[in-house]
């Protein structure tokens, strides 16, 4: 009886220890993929706003220099701690990197007597479910460039400009959770149906410098670019019994290069340009059109 009630115990210990270490390795996961989230979403934020003309020009003149259109772009996005995460709870996942989209609307406009031009970007979209996953997010952002170089027919434009941006948004992932993450982790009932949620925002401060030439049809730019960024990022385990959270807040600096070119169709521009990251290895994509005097 004796060897009975220390076998029992003996396998009591043993499954406890593997529910802790479950738990354990679920909190530490999701714990990692914060902080891939903060790390990876300031290259989200600076992947717009780059318009192949260094400097557009002056608002003051004949024909004024302005001009307005719309920008899609994405960055790649680790997630190995994710995935980490979503295997323990039975859910198996392709790749541990995601995409991340960023739309926006944008618009420059030139300035008067020092030749400067100001740039501002703005793009949302309310929440909606892709593949059964809930998304949205919301992005802004400014930047200003002085005119180092204005460009000519031998000289390229030269400028050098601070820009500021915002990134939040949210991801709601339905999940069963499995028969053993459900017995190990707090709150959570064996295969019962939960919801994930991920929180997330950056605010960046970046510093760039790029050159460009224009040869009538075809626009070719480069840059480099240099930030700080505030990002926060939190989850949400959402269960029938109690919630399981956790937040991280990290400061993140990045030094990216980019380059790319653009056709030009008298008014009508259509930019592409590829961003990468030396700092983490993140990169980047953004097409744009637009409407450019």
């Amino acid at each position: 009886m004796k060897k009975i009630l220390l076998a029992a115990a003996v396998a009591l210990a043993v499954s406890s220890t593997a529910f802790a270490q479950v738990a354990d390795a679920f909190s530490s996961s999701l714990n990692d993929f914060l902080g891939e989230i903060n790390t990876a979403l300031p290259d989200n934020a600076v992947i717009g706003g780059t318009w192949s003309d260094a400097y557009i020009g002056q608002i003051v003149g004949i024909p004024p220099h302005f001009g307005i259109g719309i920008a899609a772009g994405v960055t790649s996005f680790p997630s190995k701690g994710f995935k980490d995460a979503m295997e323990l709870t039975g859910t198996e996942l392709p790749t541990d990197t995601l995409i991340l989209p960023n739309v926006a609307v944008e618009g420059r406009i030139g300035g008067f007597i020092l030749p400067f031009d100001i740039g501002l970007r703005v793009g949302t979209m309310p929440t909606m479910e892709v593949f059964g996953v809930k998304v949205d997010y919301l992005h802004y952002g400014a930047d200003i460039r002085y005119a180092l170089l204005k460009g000519g027919l031998v000289l390229p434009a030269v400028s050098v400009g601070l820009g500021y941006y915002h990134t939040d948004g949210s991801f709601n992932f339905p999940l069963t959770a499995g028969s053993t993450f459900g017995s190990s982790v707090p709150g959570v009932i064996a295969d019962e149906k939960v919801n994930l949620g991920l929180d997330f925002a950056t605010d960046v401060f970046e510093l760039k410098a790029q050159v460009s030439k224009s040869f009538i049809v075809i626009t070719p730019y480069a840059g480099v670019g240099a930030f700080m960024a505030t990002s926060k990022s939190s989850y949400l385990l959402d269960s029938s019994v109690a919630d399981v959270t956790d937040s991280k807040k990290d400061t993140v600096y990045g030094a990216r290069v980019f380059g790319g070119f653009s056709f030009n169709v008298l008014v009508l521009k259509f930019d592409t340009t590829a961003s990468y990251d030396v700092l983490t290895g993140n990169w980047g994509g953004n097409l744009g059109a637009r409407i450019q005097l």
